[in-house]
């Protein structure tokens, strides 16, 4: 795409001369040109200049003034000043416009053609930068929505870590939940494929078109999900509505969606209202108070209900529980022998468990579930017999502890015992790899080694060698290298059987002057004068 090119000067040979220059040749299009400022401000507006050139000395409004005004209305717009005068003045109130280039009149046009050079590959960075962004923010924009429901389901089925991750990702997603009732709907018949003739995948939609169309009226947003069995729908609402109002609303909006479902597609459906929440964080504990009460319908015979959790929660189970993204984190602490910060997350997932049986039953999952994952995740997780007893010893000493104090108590011992035995086996496996990568070196340091060949070898990147090598003899692979080297090479000369150029080959270096200045850099002399020694 050609660039727009605005030329001003107050003196006509000047101005064609400057008209004339080939501005094809760099793509540049000459779309104007005017003998003073307030002509050329007409311009800029009516041809939208990429480039300006312009003198600074001209009647009425000068160059620099122009400049001021065009770039606080189009900063990105390129100006070049033109002046008569080498007069360093000049230079600093361009630069304080945002003005990067000038030329001195008479122009000399080698000059003239590097800096119009320059500024033609700046705009073209600049636009190629812009469109690139444009493109990536457009398909970012339209991949939003499928974000946002990501992390939706992430929360509703506790897949998060931390609450920091989750306020990111939040943040990032312009995703405000102050308040929120967490609704779960299932229908009567979950063979939805056969509702009313419906073809596969139909009832769904429409199910869920409806339930949101509903909600909508008595929130201010809602997010909609799927599980196997039923419908998720997290209602958000304004921060100063009571909770009262909240379940309200909801309710309302439960009993109109059944009607029309039942007009429309012939069947019923129950809904489970979970209580209020203002925690995102806790949308896995609203789900499952949601699910609990929509439940509660087919144990009283009656397919329509719409319960709240309140009103289920004395004969239910307690709702507490820990999510998955909590486990992970655990057990990731674990994994990597974090033993204290193992334990300080333990309290944290616990603190909010106030039934021992409900802790006892966790504690003892959790126990069962950590070792699950170490053998799954984890390729040094190597407990044998010393597994077995420490799994049914630890359930045995959690379902006899009397109170929630030991329960955590043990947990807490139970998990840093394997943090510490997974720290150590990890510790083993490290010291075992540094020292067999040790050994290649030591055989192999006639060749022409590199940390890319050590890669290739023990199949573990670069990085990690060096970081391996680096714990376990404090030097980083080219100073172990140079120091096995030299060290054969000292032994070498002090036998005095070969020519220097000979041992430098026989130790790796096939550059002899290199060989010797880095005997010289280690021994403080040269070999020569090493072996008179």
């Amino acid at each position: 795409m050609e660039l727009k090119v605005l030329i001003l000067d107050d003196e006509y040979i000047i101005l064609d001369g400057l008209c004339s220059f080939p501005w094809d040749t760099y793509g540049c299009l000459v779309a104007g040109k005017a003998e003073d400022g307030q002509e050329g401000l007409e311009l800029v507006e009516k041809c939208r200049p990429d480039i300006i050139l312009s003198d600074i000395k001209m009647p009425g409004m000068d160059g620099l003034e122009f400049a001021r005004q065009v770039k606080s209305l189009h900063p990105e717009t390129e100006i070049i000043l033109l002046t008569g005068y080498d007069n360093f003045s000049f230079a600093q109130q361009a630069l304080r416009i945002g003005v990067c280039e000038y030329l001195l009149k008479p122009v000399n046009f080698r000059e003239m053609h590097s800096i119009i050079e320059k500024v033609c590959i700046r705009i073209r960075e600049r636009n190629k930068n812009q469109q690139d962004y444009s493109e990536l923010r457009k398909r970012y924009q339209q991949t939003l929505p499928m974000v946002r429901s990501k992390l939706l389901s992430d929360l509703i089925y506790g897949r998060l870590k931390d609450r920091k991750d989750m306020a990111v990702r939040m943040n990032l997603l312009n995703l405000k939940i102050e308040k929120y009732v967490f609704i779960y709907a299932r229908l009567q018949n979950p063979d939805t494929e056969h509702i009313s003739g419906l073809e596969p995948g139909l009832a769904d939609f429409i199910v869920r078109n409806i339930c949101e169309e509903f909600m909508k009226v008595h929130c201010i947003q809602v997010f909609s999900e799927t599980d196997t069995l039923g419908y998720c729908f997290v209602t958000v609402f304004p921060k100063i509505i009571e909770d009262t109002d909240c379940t309200g609303h909801c309710i309302q909006a439960c009993e109109l969606i059944q009607q029309n479902i039942a007009d429309i597609i012939r069947t019923e459906i129950s809904f489970g209202i979970s209580q209020v929440k203002t925690d995102p964080y806790n949308m896995n504990t609203a789900y499952h108070q949601a699910v609990e009460a929509c439940e509660q319908s087919a144990y009283m015979g009656d397919a329509s209900s719409i319960l709240e959790y309140n009103d289920v929660t004395d004969f239910t189970l307690n709702s507490w529980n820990i999510t998955d993204g909590e486990k992970k984190r655990l057990f990731s602490e674990v994994a990597r022998g974090n033993i204290e910060t193992a334990k300080k997350f333990v309290t944290q997932v616990f603190e909010d468990c106030t039934d021992i049986e409900v802790e006892k039953y966790a504690a003892m999952e959790l126990l069962i579930s950590c070792f699950q994952y170490l053998g799954r995740e984890t390729t040094n997780f190597r407990f044998g017999e010393e597994k077995n007893s420490l799994l049914t010893d630890g359930i045995e000493r959690i379902w006899s502890c009397r109170t929630r104090h030991d329960i955590l108590d043990y947990l807490k011992k139970a998990l840093g015992l394997i943090a510490a035995k997974n720290g150590r086996e990890q510790i083993d496996r490290n010291q075992r790899t540094a020292r067999n990568i040790l050994e290649f070196i030591e055989t192999n340091y006639k060749q022409d080694l590199s940390l890319d060949s050590l890669s290739e070898h023990f199949k573990i990147s670069k990085t990690y060698i060096n970081r391996l090598l680096k714990n376990y003899s404090g030097k980083s692979f080219l100073e172990i290298l140079l120091d096995t080297r030299m060290a054969k090479a000292e032994q070498l000369i002090s036998e005095n059987k070969y020519k220097i150029y000979e041992v430098a080959e026989m130790v790796g270096y096939h550059d002899f002057s290199y060989f010797i200045r880095a005997f010289k850099k280690k021994f403080n002399v040269t070999p020569n004068v090493y072996r008179k020694i």
